[in-house]
């Protein structure tokens, strides 16, 4: 089972989820492998949205990862890119964006390392990944794929940032760091804005009407 985080939970039924890349495993900790390390910003943000036909059924999603503009404290000169990223949730067919991967017949585990969590697919970026500043975005289409399967609070995404150096640089590391994902806000659809305010207009009415009553 993956690692759950309530900072992870995800509410369901919604069209849109973003993540953000804050919290990375410290690979300079030779003692533990788990230790972990949190940045005040992000270095990527990841966005799953749902894509829907003509009737308003969900045909699958689109996935955009960007890597943002950051001081990440260590990276080569050539500075740091994306080149990973592991999902956990129901998929179909991949396409565009230069990508390649999706589901695999086992699950990924990451058992002795990176926070032993377990994957049931991963995309691999062409070329040299996405580098800072840049994005890719592709679609997974197919029969019960949503943009909730993904977001679940047990599935967890996680990227791999390539070309970071100093201290973070190790043998266990090849240069490379791990970010796991948290959803720091769900986006509602305007309908339910509208519902909402719908909501707190009646709750009004009946309140004013009671107190007209006593």
């Amino acid at each position: 089972m993956a690692i759950a985080s309530s900072a992870n939970a995800a509410v369901a039924n919604l069209d849109s989820y973003t993540y953000s890349f804050k919290t990375f495993y410290d690979t300079s900790t030779i003692a533990n492998v788990f230790d972990t390390k949190t940045l005040d910003y992000s270095v990527a943000s990841l966005t799953i949205t749902n894509n829907k036909n003509s009737s308003g059924v969900i045909t699958g999603v689109t996935v955009k990862l960007t890597e943002n503009l950051t001081a990440f404290p260590q990276k080569t000169t050539a500075g740091t890119l994306v080149d990973g990223l592991w999902l956990n949730g129901t998929w179909g067919n991949v396409a565009g964006g230069g990508v390649s991967g999706g589901a695999t017949f086992l699950s990924l585990p990451t058992i002795f390392r990176d926070g032993g969590y377990i994957y049931n697919g991963s995309i691999n970026f062409a070329g040299t990944g996405i580098t800072e500043g840049n994005s890719a975005t592709f679609t997974i289409t197919g029969n019960g794929v949503t943009a909730y399967n993904f977001a679940k609070s047990s599935n967890i995404p996680m990227i791999e940032l390539s070309g970071v150096g100093g201290a973070y640089n190790t043998f266990l590391s090849g240069g490379k760091v791990s970010f796991i994902g948290t959803l720091p806000a769900a986006i509602p659809e305007p309908g339910t804005y509208a519902l909402m305010g719908l909501g707190l207009a009646g709750v009004a009415l009946v309140s004013r009407r009671a107190r007209r009553a006593a």
